[in-house]
């Protein structure tokens, strides 16, 4: 009975992890871009600050993070292979395991009741399309007003809200929804910077939606801002990877 429980043991902590991985300082300016590839087998990020590796993996958004160590803001590039194809909440336990192995990351959670801005699913329920190729996460902009998304978790999506001017607070994603998601998003999003006073993008139109609007009517979610419990991480030690 005990070798039984030494083999389940030993086999879960494998199933954890990955087969193997290639950790690499990424090359600036380089985009940040990170994806599971379609076979569900590989884990591959490119220039990806340690800061959001960490909110992917332990699924905590980028202001709920007490980031200590200001080496979270460097990116790396990641190679990574799983022994079997694994859906995405085993890949990002194994991306937990890689980062506290190879980053030496320590982290605690706290949960405290604040006020905050909570993602939900509207009544009518979401109406996004689930992704289906696997491809990496991509963001694009199709005009002043409106841009795409690939292949975004809601949790992602939720880190991007919290930094938009019309929230600028922590978005807290409490959709339950946790594939990626393919959609376009049109909302007014204030009078744009420094590429459209340069003439290189188009001029955002101030008649467009607000984002309240535009989240229900186009994705069928919506922002409630209330008090109640959110989940903090703390970092406590973190160490630049050796080499692989």
């Amino acid at each position: 009975m005990m070798l039984v429980l030494i083999l389940l043991t030993i086999g879960a902590a494998c199933a954890q992890s990955f087969e193997v991985a290639s950790v690499r300082p990424g090359k600036r300016p380089a985009q940040s871009t990170m994806s599971t590839l379609p076979s569900g087998e590989r884990f591959v990020a490119r220039n990806m600050p340690v800061l959001w590796l960490v909110s992917a993996a332990y699924h905590v958004p980028l202001r709920q993070i007490s980031a200590l160590s200001p080496d979270l803001d460097e990116g790396y590039d990641i190679e990574a292979k799983a022994e079997r194809p694994v859906n995405r909440e085993q890949m990002m336990a194994m991306l937990r395991s890689l980062l506290e192995d190879r980053f030496k990351l320590v982290v605690r959670r706290e949960t405290k009741e604040l006020k905050a801005h909570f993602l939900v699913v509207a009544k009518g329920g979401a109406k996004m399309e689930e992704n289906r190729d696997g491809a990496e996460l991509r963001m694009r902009k199709i005009n002043g007003n409106k841009m795409s998304y690939h292949n975004i978790s809601m949790m992602q999506f939720a880190n991007l809200l919290a930094f938009d001017p019309e929230v600028d607070d922590a978005v807290v994603d409490a959709t339950g929804l946790t594939e990626g998601y393919d959609f376009t998003l049109d909302y007014y999003r204030g009078p744009g910077g420094r590429g459209v006073q340069e003439g290189r993008e188009p001029a955002p139109d101030p008649n467009g939606p607000s984002l309240q609007e535009a989240l229900k009517k186009q994705l069928g979610l919506k922002l409630e801002s209330r008090k109640g419990p959110v989940e903090l991480l703390v970092v406590e030690h973190m160490e630049r990877p050796a080499g692989n």
